[in-house]
Order: structure tokens, then C-alpha cells, then sequence
């Protein structure tokens, strides 16, 4: 029965000894990561050569992707190889902000108001941004300000526990008014 890997272990490639029945590969060596230098190659060399160079330069054979032809084989130290793919894993997974949207409406019931508020507190405990957007329909626009006190009474009810604040203050734009707000 096959050993399950767990989500966070990495797939490690095959080195050294391991890359056995090739006959030529395409060999990658970058001395510095910054900048270009005079060793730095990327061709196509026997299997005898590549071990070669690999000794001389006292690296490892690391497999890149074995599915092209030749197969890609990087000269590299095999630790450090492994330490950067496990860094590069960890910054993948670090989780970006989304914007979350709320929408509200002029006549909204003070219920359905506070499940919105409870719903956007949830977001930013999250650590998303929300934007939460009131839209004004036909008489609502010619009384904007009466119709604007739900979208008033939404911000303070989110305000007022102090896990929230302003990424982007109350605005208006035609029929439309919003507000985004970040974790604190």
C-alpha cells in the first residue's frame, strides 16, 4: 500500500544516482540568483557530462521536469533547492484580501439591516475588505438624505465594536453610495 503525503510535504525530485537510463539532458546552472555571470549556461549536454560538471562544481543533480525531451536538470545545491521550494510554498498559501460586497436598499427592516452588519463583521474577521453599497431608486433619489439613514446607521453599527475601519470613506456617485471598510 502507497504512503499518502500529507498537503504541506513537498514532492521532492529525483538527484543524483536517481536520474538513471538517460542518455542526454538539458542542464541549468545559475551561479548567482541576481544578475547574469560569465558560468551561467542552459544546454544540452550527455548524462556523463552532466555528472561531470556536477562533480567539479560539487552540486547535485536535481530533476526539474522529467516529462520533457531531453529532460530538464537543474546543477544546483540539493538543500537549498529544497529549502526555496518550501518558501515558495508558504507565500502561496498566504491568503490575499478579497472585497466582499453588501447590498443595501432605502426601506430595509432594522432585522435584515443587523443580520448585513452581522454578516459583514464576519468578513473582516476574516480579513476581507468589505464595500458595502446603498442604492437609491426613483423618489428615494429626491429625498436622498432620509434615505441615506439605513447606510448612516449600518456604519455605526459596524463601527461602534472598533474591529473596523475606513479603507475608503462614504462616497456618492449618481444613484449609488459606498464605503469600504478594513480590519483594525
Amino acid at each position: 500500500m502507497a504512503k499518502q503525503r500529507s498537503k504541506n510535504e513537498i514532492k521532492k525530485p529525483r538527484i543524483n544516482e536517481e536520474l538513471y537510463g538517460l542518455r542526454e539532458v538539458r542542464l541549468i546552472y545559475k551561479e548567482h540568483k541576481e544578475g547574469k555571470s560569465d558560468k551561467d549556461f542552459n544546454k544540452i549536454v550527455s548524462m556523463y557530462e552532466a555528472r561531470g560538471l556536477a562533480k567539479e562544481y560539487q552540486l547535485d543533480l536535481i530533476e526539474i521536469n522529467g516529462n520533457m525531451t531531453p529532460p530538464i536538470v537543474r546543477l544546483d545545491d540539493y538543500s537549498k533547492y529544497l529549502y526555496n521550494l518550501k518558501k515558495l510554498q508558504k507565500q502561496s498559501k498566504k491568503k490575499t484580501t478579497t472585497l466582499k460586497e453588501i447590498q443595501l436598499k432605502a426601506n430595509i427592516s432594522m432585522h435584515d439591516l443587523e443580520i448585513k452588519v452581522k454578516k459583514a463583521k464576519e468578513f473582516l474577521k476574516e480579513g476581507d475588505k468589505v464595500k458595502v453599497v446603498l442604492t437609491l431608486k426613483g423618489r428615494e433619489l429626491s429625498r436622498r438624505e432620509e434615505s441615506k439613514k439605513c447606510f448612516y446607521e449600518f456604519i455605526e453599527m459596524v463601527t461602534e465594536t472598533g474591529h473596523a475601519a475606513f479603507d475608503c470613506p462614504p462616497r456618492d456617485e449618481e444613484t449609488k453610495s459606498y464605503v469600504i471598510f478594513k480590519k483594525k
